[in-house]
């Protein structure tokens, strides 16, 4: 029979191995598939004073500035963030107004993830900036300098200095069903995609 004090001898042990180990940390890394929703203002330059700095843009990932519609954001100043971006990268924007109410807002996601061809064209040609409209934040006086909206979605495109080019009333592109027509809604996206692209 052990002896008490072996016993506790042994556990001491045991413990003081067992606290040299550490316990494996969990990753809080981002995952590579998130979508940007928001990007850095950059900082404003003296106009009297040019400088040589290369400014960076920030990568979007397919295309969206904004992607999600979020009551609380200023879709005044996520136009002047798109201007800068659709100048530097000789894109259209593309003003998507709907909200997370809205179930052609969800398919019109869903027909994006399912139809890669319509995203990478969207994404080459235009900066994506969804605007919410809903009971907590309808956006009114952002949304006044634009054509009235029958529906939602409805789509904006415009100039990628912000001037206003086109009003898509989205039900022209949608399917019947639950989804988009993939010829139509490409000949949409090509006949307002910039010509120099």
């Amino acid at each position: 029979m052990l002896r008490p004090g072996l016993i506790l001898s042994l556990l001491l042990v045991l413990m003081l191995a067992c606290a040299g180990i550490t316990p494996p940390v969990a990753s809080t890394a981002t995952p590579a598939q998130q979508l940007v929703t928001e990007i850095p203002t950059l900082p404003s330059q003296p106009a009297e004073a040019p400088t040589e700095e290369i400014v960076e843009l920030p990568e979007l990932q397919n295309s969206a500035l904004v992607d999600v519609y979020d009551p609380a954001r200023n879709p005044a100043e996520d136009l002047k963030q798109a201007i800068f971006i659709a100048q530097n990268e000789n894109k259209r924007i593309m003003l998507e107004v709907g909200g997370d109410w809205c179930i052609w807002c969800k398919f019109m996601d869903e027909f994006y993830k399912s139809h890669r061809d319509i995203l990478r064209f969207r994404a080459e040609h235009f900066v994506l900036v969804k605007v919410n409209v809903s009971d907590k934040n309808m956006n009114e006086e952002f949304l006044s300098q634009f054509p009235a909206v029958d529906g939602y979605p409805h789509i904006f495109i415009l100039e990628g200095d912000g001037t206003f080019l086109h009003s898509q009333d989205t039900a022209e592109l949608e399917d019947g069903a639950d989804s988009y027509f993939p010829d139509v809604f490409m000949a949409f996206l090509q006949e307002w995609a910039p010509a120099s692209k």
